[in-house]
């Protein structure tokens, strides 16, 4: 009998398709699930769906079970660990809520003359968390209170395969939010018959970024995002996002100009996305030195690329949609700025054509610009547009690059940290407006940190 092992899903649908696609293509008779359907993922409802669609044999995970009792905690902490569940609770259908309290929390049986356990953690407490490295003894003591000749198992997040006494131990890894430094999805599959026992593990791409965008989309915290991207724990992110408060290179002086220090100073108010806003920031004065012998602007197009970056995104406080549009009404109207009309037009503009439509005339205010103004609004846009794209997975990939200008075309070296697959689309879509302005194709090449 050949057996998919999943578990730890976390309401990452497009993971957990791309696991049972790839467990179908192995042959696997069976689905055996060890629980967490759901949990700072954007798909709760749809994950515990499709698994009861494939006729999944599953168990409750500790997660689904804090989920489930959210509603009767009077007085949940204000913790990102509590806002996941309770949003994830708010967001399960009432058939799905009905589906998971009617599960066990652990479940045995018996194939090819094997005593079977599925049990979300150790066999002793829902809370234990078993490792590759857990001491042989305490594997032992846990073999001699589970009675079973296989103990099937997830929690931890991090895969393996262990044999103590006759009794092995199986854990699944994380479909959804592995926690190994690998974000690809995890499973296993059991190969099990009178004679033979064998377990091989699978990790798999998918696309991560479908469920990225399901996660801002749905206001998800960025820290839940990160999780997701680096394949990492929410402890883990948290100091992970401290130590790179100072991403590689110059910081911008902001707090060191009173004008740039109002330009945060509304940021903050906007709960901007700092680790972001700043790298684009970053990327953007650094690509406006480097394509000086272009433009040929002087200190106030810096300035204004500077504000307009860091302010970019700041639409965000009323939502995704159109919040570029948004941004530029803020820049508009807030107080907090200490710019005259022209300036606020300009760097209002900058922050909305990051993205969506290039410049118009037809657009206010940008058509209310003089001819000079509305140049230097198109090519410090264009800029951005490319900056913004060369971090469009919010990773801080790119950690230094250069351009190479010439005649036909500007290339910019990328020193990353991988590949910079993603970006380089970005780069492509978004660069329409920079090869119109600078009359050459863009080209991204990056090279390994």
């Amino acid at each position: 009998m050949k057996v998919a092992l999943i578990g730890d899903m976390h309401a990452n649908l497009p993971a957990l398709e791309a696991v049972l696609e790839h467990a179908r293509a192995q042959k696997a008779e069976a689905i055996w699930n060890i629980g967490d359907f759901v949990g700072y993922g954007p798909h709760p409802d749809e994950v515990v769906r499709l698994l009861r669609k494939a006729k999944a044999v599953s168990i409750l995970g500790n997660y689904d079970v804090d989920v489930l009792a959210s509603p009767q905690k009077s007085k949940p902490k204000k913790s990102e660990k509590a806002l996941a569940k309770a949003w994830a609770y708010d967001h399960l259908s009432k058939a799905s809520r009905k589906y998971l309290q009617g599960l066990p929390q652990e479940y045995r049986l018996e194939v090819a003359g094997k005593r079977i356990l599925l049990t979300h953690a150790g066999p002793a407490s829902p809370d234990e968390h078993l490792e590759p490295d857990t001491p042989q003894e305490r594997l032992r003591e846990l073999a001699e209170m589970a009675k079973a000749d296989i103990i099937i198992f997830g929690h931890s997040h991090v895969p393996f395969v262990r044999k103590i006494d006759g009794t092995w131990f199986i854990n699944t890894g994380s479909v959804g939010r592995p926690d190994d430094g690998d974000p690809r999805a995890c499973y296993a599959v059991l190969e099990i018959s009178p004679r033979r026992l064998q377990v091989r593990h699978y990790r798999l791409d998918y696309d991560i970024q479908r469920t990225v965008d399901a996660m801002r989309k749905r206001r998800l915290p960025e820290l839940f995002i990160q999780m997701i991207i680096r394949g990492r724990g929410l402890d883990d992110v948290i100091q992970e996002t401290k130590k790179e408060a100072e991403p590689v290179g110059e910081p911008p002086a902001e707090d060191q100009n009173p004008r740039l220090a109002s330009v945060l100073q509304l940021a903050r108010v906007c709960k901007y996305e700092e680790g972001h806003t700043h790298q684009v920031t970053r990327l953007a004065l650094k690509l406006f030195e480097q394509l000086h012998s272009l433009h040929k602007m002087g200190e106030p197009g810096r300035f204004w690329l500077h504000c307009g970056s860091l302010l970019h995104d700041i639409g965000w406080i009323e939502g995704q949609k159109k919040h570029h549009k948004t941004a530029l009404r803020i820049v508009l109207d807030s107080p907090l700025l200490p710019f005259n009309g022209r300036e606020r037009q300009i760097i209002g503009c900058i922050a909305r054509y990051h993205r969506r439509a290039a410049p118009k005339k037809k657009h206010e205010p940008y058509g209310l610009l003089g001819d000079r103004d509305r140049q230097v609004v198109r090519t410090l846009s264009a800029i951005l547009r490319v900056a913004d794209s060369l971090d469009v997975m919010h990773e801080d990939r790119v950690r230094d690059l250069a351009c190479r200008i010439l005649s036909d075309r500007v290339t910019i070296d990328c020193v990353a940290d991988r590949a910079l697959d993603e970006e380089r689309d970005q780069a492509v879509k978004k660069g329409r407006l920079f090869e119109k302005v600078f009359d050459r194709k863009l080209d991204i090449q990056w090279h390994p940190a």
